[in-house]
């Protein structure tokens, strides 16, 4: 009898408790709640549109702030210009998306102040793994401090003394820089690396025109008639900012004489003007019946050898 009572005790079953399942519903039906998602959802959108709103008008202003400025006495440089223009843009864009973020979610009732203290202390525990990253951070907001460089300038690039990039400046961000070679060839730059930097873009340049002429010629008629050319056709090369300047008879080797000239053009313009300036100062000497010299050899001592033999 009492193996009967306990063979219908184990196979009696107890009754599935649904009280779990009934809250869940209850709340998911319960019109408090969806008034609640609704407002926040309709919350979220007006601080996404009060976003995107202001960050357009903070960059309208900023355009706007250098454009006026470009017009008064303090324009500075269009290339430091658009520099700043670009960072503060994205500065003040990091930073008004950045409490839309916070406002979203704490629209939501989710606990900003303790993600953020979570991931303070996380972010201490990858800061020491990412030392070169505020390195490079650091670095790039010195570097902008101190205008070594802006956008589009012709720079070199120097890491311990070796040169790591040469060419133009293409960006310039608070982590890394961005310059494209001669060649079409893109550099991407951490900051932290760039130990010393040679700005080519900051002053006029200058190139050095050498000129070969017999040492028969007249130099001082030749210097002279240079000089003339320069008086009155120097302007036609656009890229120039004065006239020429004769420096003189450089050297003088092998029966050819080499006179200097110095050529002050715009900045990282003095080679192209170098070419062009060389081509007309020879059609222009050539016309006054001053031609530039060629190397020759004199043979006649090897046929006068060959007639012996």
């Amino acid at each position: 009898m009492k193996f009967l009572t306990l063979f219908n005790t184990a196979n009696t079953e107890e009754p599935l408790d649904l009280t779990f399942f009934e809250e869940i519903y209850q709340e998911l039906t319960s019109p408090e709640l969806w008034i609640n998602i609704g407002t926040s959802v309709l919350v979220s959108v007006i601080l996404l549109i009060a976003g995107y709103i202001l960050t357009k008008i903070a960059n309208r202003l900023i355009d706007n702030f250098f454009k006026y400025k470009s017009k008064s006495r303090l324009k500075g440089s269009d290339k430091r210009n658009q520099t700043l223009i670009n960072v503060l843009q994205n500065g003040v864009t990091i930073f008004i998306w950045f409490f839309v973020v916070v406002a979203v979610l704490e629209s939501f009732n989710i606990p900003v102040a303790t993600l953020l203290a979570g991931a303070g202390v996380v972010g201490l525990a990858i800061g020491f793994g990412a030392q070169s990253l505020v390195k490079d951070m650091i670095t790039g907001f010195f570097i902008i401090l101190e205008n070594q460089f802006d956008k589009g300038d012709f720079v070199r690039v120097n890491t311990s003394g070796t040169t790591v990039a040469e060419g133009e400046m293409l960006s310039l961000g608070l982590r890394s820089s961005r310059i494209q070679g001669y060649e079409g060839e893109l550099y991407m730059i951490p900051n932290g690396t760039i130990n010393e930097v040679v700005n080519f873009s900051r002053y006029n340049s200058i190139a050095f025109l050498d000129m070969n002429f017999s040492i028969q010629e007249d130099l001082d008629q030749v210097e002279s008639t240079i000089d003339k050319y320069f008086e009155n056709h120097w302007r036609e090369e656009e890229v120039l900012v004065e006239q020429p300047a004769i420096l003189g008879v450089q050297d003088i080797q092998q029966g050819e004489a080499t006179i200097r000239i110095m050529l002050t053009a715009q900045p990282m313009e003095h080679f192209g003007a170098a070419r062009r300036t060389r081509k007309r100062l020879k059609q222009y000497l050539e016309s006054q019946g001053v031609f530039v010299s060629v190397p020759t050899m004199d043979i006649s001592d090897f046929d006068q050898t060959d007639a012996e033999v």
